[in-house]
């Protein structure tokens, strides 16, 4: 029994905190009875999905799920054999769950509210690249229809763009203006749009602002 509960002790961090709140459990199929107790296919799950990332190699293999059952088995009579002690009626111990408790709700409640900003942050990403990937469709079949690119143009920014990659990578090899000429007036072209929006509509960039909370260090950068 010694060599259970210190074996049961690491697993029992790592299975479930949650495992037998009961939630759900009318909708689960009973995978085993400790004395009046259910361990549910919703138990078993949760302490699947709550194993740390050396012990999820068990529930890879039928023999490895089994030792999970097994388990959860020997946890809920390690649990009743404390309550029948009366441990969990004493003043400290109930003072430990309860401070243990809380402070598991405090990081549940943040973990939510994260889920919840990134759940309006994905939506808002993917309603912003349907309409940019449609815009990028029609823009190429367009092609360069109404944007003038001149050849100097494309050299000058050709030029540009190696002078800054040969000063932040001396090493750094530059390709040939006839490889990436393509990718430069597409570049240009969207530029050039850009510069044609920002004209018919009203933007401003706190630039004081912005300084002041990101420093200005005026070191170039090169996207290869």
């Amino acid at each position: 029994m010694k060599y259970c509960v210190r074996s049961l002790l690491i697993f029992c961090v790592a299975v479930v905190a949650l495992g037998n709140l009961g939630c759900g459990k009318k909708d689960a199929d009973v995978l085993a009875i400790v004395g009046d107790r259910e361990i549910t296919t919703l138990d078993f799950d949760r302490a699947i999905q709550n194993l740390p990332k050396n012990y999820k190699v068990l529930a890879e293999s039928y023999k490895g799920k089994r030792k999970i059952l097994d388990n959860l088995v020997k946890k809920e009579l390690l649990i009743i054999e404390a309550e029948n002690r009366g441990y969990h009626q004493e003043d400290v111990i109930k003072k430990k769950i309860t401070e243990i408790q809380g402070k598991t709700q405090e990081e549940l409640d943040k973990q939510i509210l994260d889920i919840k900003s990134q759940q309006g942050y994905i939506s808002r990403q993917v309603y912003e690249n349907v309409l940019l990937n449609e815009l990028n469709s029609n823009l190429k079949k367009e092609g360069l229809k109404g944007v003038e690119i001149s050849e100097s143009e494309v050299k000058e920014y050709f030029e540009d763009y190696a002078r800054k990659l040969k000063i932040l990578n001396p090493a750094a090899k530059v390709p040939k203006l006839k490889t990436v000429q393509k990718q430069i007036k597409a570049i240009l072209v969207e530029e050039k749009l850009i510069s044609r929006l920002e004209k018919d509509s009203s933007v401003e960039v706190k630039e004081s602002r912005f300084r002041e909370q990101y420093g200005d260090d005026n070191i170039d950068i090169v996207i290869e």
